[in-house]
C-alpha cells in the first residue's frame, strides 16, 4: 500500500515548489527538475519558509520566578533614591580577579541597595525572570545652566555608566547581600528611561526629583511571543 504525501502542505509549510512544466514538487534547494530537466529560479524572498515546530512555545513566568513581586500592586516595584547619582565605568584590576571600585561609587551602590531593601520589605525573594526597568536620574544642575529655563542634562555624566551602577547594586555578586533580582542579565529592556534630567520645577521629565538622586521602576517584561514568518 502506497504511502500518502500532503502535497500542498509541503508547499505551503516546508517551502517546497511546484515544477512549472511538469507536475513533480521539488526540494527547496532544487535549482533544475530532475525529470523534465527545467531550469528553476531562485527561490524568491516571499516564499513561505519552514513554520517552527509546535512545541517552541514561550514557557510562562510562575509566580516562584516572580520572587517579591508577585505581592506588589501590578506587580511593580517603585522608589527613589536620594543623593548624588555615581557612575560606574572603567575601574582598576590590581590582580587577576580583583575589581577595585572608588570610595564614592561604593558608597553609592550601597545607598541604592538599602534604599531598595527597604522598599522591598524583610521577606522580599529576588525576581528571577525577565524584567523591565525605568530610571530617571535628577542630576545637580550646573551653575552655568540658565536660572530660569529648563534645558537638557546633555552633558557628562554618560547615561550607561550611571545606570550600569544601579543595576549591579540591586543585584550584587556577594550572593548573601540584599538582591531585587538574580542577576542583571534578567534586565531585558526599559520603559522610562534611563534619562537624565536637572531637579524640579525645571526638570525635563514628570519623575524629576528636586534634589539629586533616581527614581527607579521595576517589572515583569510583558509576555514574549515568537515572530511570525511572513509569505
Amino acid at each position: 500500500m502506497g504511502t500518502s504525501i500532503d502535497v500542498q502542505r509541503l508547499i505551503t509549510h516546508s517551502g517546497y515548489r511546484p515544477c512549472p512544466t511538469c507536475p513533480a514538487v521539488l526540494r527547496p534547494t532544487t535549482d533544475r527538475c530532475p525529470h523534465c530537466r527545467t531550469p528553476l529560479p531562485a527561490p524568491s524572498q516571499g516564499t513561505t519558509s519552514p513554520r517552527r515546530p509546535s512545541s517552541a512555545r514561550i514557557a510562562p513566568v510562575t509566580e516562584d520566578a516572580l520572587g517579591g513581586l508577585k505581592d506588589l500592586p501590578e506587580q511593580r516595584l517603585t522608589f527613589t533614591v536620594i543623593g548624588t547619582p555615581i557612575t560606574q565605568g572603567s575601574v582598576d584590576v590590581p590582580a587577576p580577579g580583583v575589581v577595585k571600585y572608588s570610595r564614592e561609587l561604593r558608597e553609592w551602590r550601597r545607598h541604592i541597595n538599602a534604599a531598595a531593601r527597604q522598599a522591598c520589605g524583610a521577606t522580599w525573594e529576588p525576581a528571577n525572570c525577565p524584567l523591565v526597568m525605568s530610571a530617571v536620574f535628577t542630576l545637580p544642575r550646573p551653575k552655568s545652566a540658565p536660572k530660569s529655563r529648563a534645558i537638557h542634562a546633555a552633558t557628562k555624566p554618560d547615561v550607561d555608566k550611571l545606570i550600569r551602577a544601579v543595576q549591579d547594586a540591586l543585584s550584587p555578586s556577594d550572593k548573601r547581600t540584599f538582591r531585587v533580582y538574580t542577576e542583571d542579565s534578567r534586565i531585558v529592556g526599559y520603559d522610562t528611561g534611563p534619562f537624565k534630567t536637572y531637579p524640579a520645577p525645571l526638570g525635563t521629565h514628570d519623575w524629576a526629583l528636586t534634589e539629586p538622586g533616581v527614581t527607579l521602576a521595576i517589572t515583569p517584561a510583558p509576555p514574549a511571543t515568537l515572530r511570525q514568518d511572513t509569505a
